[in-house]
């Protein structure tokens, strides 16, 4: 009898062993793994934070042959986070769009991957993302044309990082990068991940930053002036299901700050205002650079002769998302005493008729979207 590396070998070349590991074929290059094939390629991370949901996407968009991945993330107050996760990789048919979140299923049949993180290819990651998320969805894909993925995360269940705005240090000895202290926020996991996968481009911002850069993108595509320019949504999506067109060129096919208003909401499930789809569009909004440690955004320290770090004054810069529930925060506060000296001035000029002026101290709240005055009114004297 044969002893068991034999017999395996023997059943691989008969390719029997894919079918002893397979519970279903779902077509299209993807299965259901058998559960002791799904335990063999155990993990070693599970979904404890906002922070390993973002981890397990990137993993799966580097496995689907990516070359850019774009993630815009919006904060509501201090209780959800809502990411929008975009990647031109090879897409999901859409007959296997909502079996892909079910356990098990997984196009990685012939080998898992195993990097740094562990073993990626049991078919488990968007499953356990599912179970811990209130709301995952893919918003559009289909094969060949990448994915378009909108999450919605209660921040009481699954929490992050408190201070997500703070960036890693890099510190370049002999050569190589380094990455030391910060916090293990959702920019350090991206950029310890382009570290490994520098053959991607990676993009994170707010929603409205990431559809403004996938349209400047566009525009520096050798072929962006043989795209057409659709002014109705049906002639649009009509074109992008006929062709090759992937997710991330999608913005770029209207001028029309209506038809943009649509693809938003449609195909990346983003609520930017009219005011906001019309910055988009009048490229009002600053496009993002590569979060790659070559590019400035990132600083990068060297050790000096004496084996010090050089400290850059760049080093203290810190990454800006805004929460765009508290519109109310982004005025500084000599911003709201100009906006004050102006309504008091108005005060004084229309109470004169009537023999009232203004109180000298006039308070003021900053609450979410709303900034509350309290003006107390006197006689004048």
């Amino acid at each position: 009898m044969q002893n068991s590396p034999d017999l395996k070998q023997f059943l691989s070349e008969l390719n029997i062993r894919d079918s002893l590991n397979i519970e279903e074929d779902l077509g299209d290059g993807y299965v259901r793994l058998k559960i002791s094939e799904a335990e063999r390629r155990q993990a070693l991370q599970d979904i404890n934070c906002v922070e390993d949901i973002i981890l397990e996407l990137l993993r799966n968009s580097r496995d689907s042959g990516s070359k850019n991945i774009f993630i815009g993330t919006k904060k509501i107050e201090d209780k959800r986070r809502k990411i929008y996760f975009i990647d031109d990789g090879c897409g999901i048919p859409p007959n296997l769009q909502n079996l892909i979140f079910q356990s098990r299923v997984t196009s990685k049949l012939e080998n898992g991957i195993k990097d740094s993180y562990g073993f990626h290819g049991r078919g488990m990651a968007l499953f356990s993302i599912k179970l811990n998320v209130d709301d995952i969805k893919i918003v559009f894909s289909d094969k060949s044309k990448g994915a378009s993925f909108y999450l919605d995360v209660d921040l009481l269940k699954v929490p992050e990082k408190k201070d997500q705005s703070i960036m890693p240090r890099i510190i370049k000895i002999d050569g190589d990068l380094n990455i030391i202290g910060g916090v293990n926020n959702i920019i350090k996991t991206i950029i310890e991940f382009q570290l490994q996968a520098k053959h991607i481009n990676f993009y994170y911002g707010t929603p409205s930053q990431i559809l403004i850069t996938m349209r400047k993108i566009m525009e520096k595509n050798d072929n962006y002036e043989t795209y057409p320019k659709f002014d109705k949504w049906e002639k649009l999506i009509s074109f992008v299901k006929k062709n090759n067109i992937k997710v991330t060129r999608i913005p770029a096919l209207t001028d029309n700050y209506n038809i943009m208003e649509i693809i938003a909401q449609k195909i990346f499930y983003m609520d930017i205002s009219q005011r906001g789809i019309q910055r988009i569009i009048y490229n009002e909004i600053k496009e993002l650079e590569p979060v790659s440690l070559d590019a400035d955004s990132i600083p990068v320290e060297e050790k000096d002769e004496q084996g010090d770090e050089k400290r850059d004054k760049k080093m203290e810069k810190k990454l800006t998302l805004y929460d765009e529930s508290k519109l109310a925060g982004r005025f500084k506060d000599e911003e709201i005493r100009c906006i004050i000296d102006t309504l008091r001035s108005k005060i004084e000029e229309l109470g004169s008729k009537y023999l009232i002026t203004a109180c000298d101290n006039i308070e003021y709240k900053k609450v979410n979207n709303i900034i509350k005055l309290s003006i107390k009114l006197k006689q004048r004297e």
